[in-house]
């Protein structure tokens, strides 16, 4: 399987050498005019509520409809936009906070917001209106924020506890972040301070990692969270590990790192272990498997003493909010069950990407019972979108209005959607997802004779070494990746880029765009390998500049060596 598998990825790999792709083909749209361009199911009615409000994360509605919005970034040095809805549109009305972030919560008289290292809280009148907007308490501080897995989402319990998930700054707590080959750090020391959830009183100020409790560990990057009102338990949404096949080629293909480690939901008790990043959950094997990092094959089990998850969704689907829905509104059948958010995949090629939807997840006394189902679909604009990763609209958060129906932002393009039942019979059953492949526009490169050998062997190079993170059109990833189409860090100085594939980098901005994922080293690589793939990248993508040399490398590498 394995063979057959690196064969076909070896014949895709010699088709990119004599072509480059261009930009992706314009699909059109569904339309707008029905359902804001999405697919529900029987019954339910969607309106785009507004567009354009900047990275969208988490939302809170009130009990009197008002929408307080996380921003990632600050727009106009305003991290926390108030909304008011009317006749199917939304408002901007005010905003405040000169920080951005994700996690965002409503707690008796008290508006919650997290940066990505702090937590806030605002005073709120009888109107649900800020008050003091310039001077909040702050109520945590000095949390771990080193630019990768840094938000913090915030869940409130039913006596007072307050629920803070720490991501861990590391893919799978490798020595060397991303590496190929690195192996993982004993114990894993990040864990000490990241890597699970954090509980903490809402009403203490300025407490530090000394006053809370860690609640629970071995979870790699939380962004959903929730509290299950039914069970009293708490629920989260863990972004299972990345590159099992980019990091460890001799044990894993591309196929099995596409499929195999789950985005989990896990039901948490106080001191369960989830057992990141010695093990991750095999969603095919249904089973606990030791990581490679810590001496896994893809076959050995992981200990007992590590919880199982109570549901298993196909890999790197990156679960962003997780909200259970207690409104009247919908159905009966969706009453206590539990609505998911999924941000998208990237680190699935080259296999199509998948997700950019919301699913639900049907609940019977208190748990998970029979099989999710897509939802809420079309988020990304069109199949091939979805498969090639350029979706128009990510969800990311959702929140639950007064009158039942659901909200959900999209931190691409700054829009939120609101999903209300109309009281037709709507179907029960699952919807099964089809994956497609993306189809693409390719363009002849036109490289020089004595160029064309380096750059037919750097596109291969490309294939089995960054395509994995910057894509197989070069646009990289949203916030994580960074683009390789005509950027300066491409274009411009040779030894720079030289200097990033020998040294690696650890998170940039590009553009007015930071991206947070480590670029590893990638020192293993050859003179001539990395000559050729540099050529590759700058002259494919739309890229038109000069070749790099395995004389320039070598120069580069001896001057780093010093």
């Amino acid at each position: 399987m394995i063979k057959e598998y690196t064969k076909g990825l070896l014949v895709a790999s010699l088709a990119l050498t004599i072509t480059t792709l261009s930009a992706l083909k314009d699909k059109p749209g569904q339309d707008e005019s029905i359902n804001a361009g999405l697919k529900v199911p029987q019954g339910f009615s969607v309106v785009k509520l507004i567009e354009g409000i900047g990275k969208a994360r988490h939302l809170i509605v009130t009990p009197k409809g008002r929408i307080y919005v996380r921003l990632a970034r600050t727009v106009k040095n305003q991290g926390t936009l108030l909304l008011e809805e009317k006749n199917g549109k939304a408002i901007v009305k005010s905003g405040f906070g000169n920080y951005g972030g994700t996690g965002i919560s409503l707690y008796k008289d008290h508006l919650y917001v997290a940066s990505n290292s702090e937590i806030f809280r605002y005073k709120i009148d009888t109107n649900e209106l800020v008050i003091n907007a310039d001077a909040p308490e702050t109520i945590v501080t000095g949390l771990v924020d080193e630019g990768t897995h840094e938000t913090k989402s915030i869940v409130m319990d039913n006596i007072g506890n307050m629920y803070i998930p720490i991501g861990c700054p590391s893919n799978s707590c490798q020595i060397e972040d991303r590496k190929r080959g690195s192996l993982g750090q004993p114990g894993c020391p990040l864990l000490q301070t990241a890597g699970g959830v954090w509980q903490f009183k809402p009403d203490k100020l300025r407490q530090t990692y000394a006053d809370g409790v860690r609640y629970a560990s071995g979870l790699r990057n939380v962004v959903g969270v929730d509290w299950n009102k039914q069970t009293n338990q708490l629920y989260v949404m863990q972004h299972g590990r990345d590159q099992l096949d980019n990091l460890f080629p001799n044990l894993f293909n591309a196929k099995q790192n596409s499929e195999t480690p789950a985005e989990c939901m896990y039901a948490l008790n106080k001191g369960d272990n989830a057992g990141w990043p010695f093990i991750y959950y095999d969603r095919l094997q249904s089973k606990k498997i030791i990581a490679p990092e810590y001496g896994g094959d893809g076959k050995k089990e992981g200990s007992a003493e590590y919880i199982d998850p109570v549901v298993a969704f196909p890999a790197h689907m990156a679960p962003n909010e997780i909200l259970f829905y207690t409104g009247n509104q919908f159905p009966a059948r969706y009453k206590n069950g539990a609505f998911v958010a999924f941000h998208g995949s990237w680190n699935r090629a080259p296999e199509p990407q998948a997700g950019y939807y919301v699913v639900f997840q049907p609940f019977k006394n208190g748990k998970p019972s029979g099989d999710w189902e897509v939802f809420a679909d079309g988020f990304s604009g069109s199949p091939e979108n979805t498969a090639s990763g350029r979706a128009d609209h990510r969800p990311c958060g959702l929140a639950q209005g007064p009158d039942g129906s659901l909200y959900v932002t999209d931190d691409s393009k700054g829009a939120i959607y609101k999903i209300s039942y109309k009281g037709v019979g709507v179907s029960s059953e699952a919807k099964a997802v089809t994956l497609s492949p993306a189809k693409r526009t390719v363009t002849a490169t036109k490289i020089s004779p004595a160029n064309k050998d380096s750059y037919l062997a750097g596109a291969k190079v490309y294939a089995q070494n960054c395509q994995s993170c910057h894509m197989a059109d070069g646009g990289g990833v949203q916030n994580l990746n960074a683009p390789l189409t005509k950027t300066d860090y491409v274009l411009g100085n040779k030894t720079r880029i030289i200097n990033v594939l020998l040294n690696g980098m650890k998170g940039v901005d590009i553009g007015g765009e930071h991206y947070s994922n480590v670029m590893p080293a990638h020192d293993f690589l050859t003179n001539k390998e990395i000559a050729g793939v540099l050529t590759y990248v700058r002259n494919s993508f739309g890229n038109n500049a000069s070749v790099i040399t395995i004389a320039d490398v070598a120069a580069a590498r001896k001057k780093s060596e010093r």
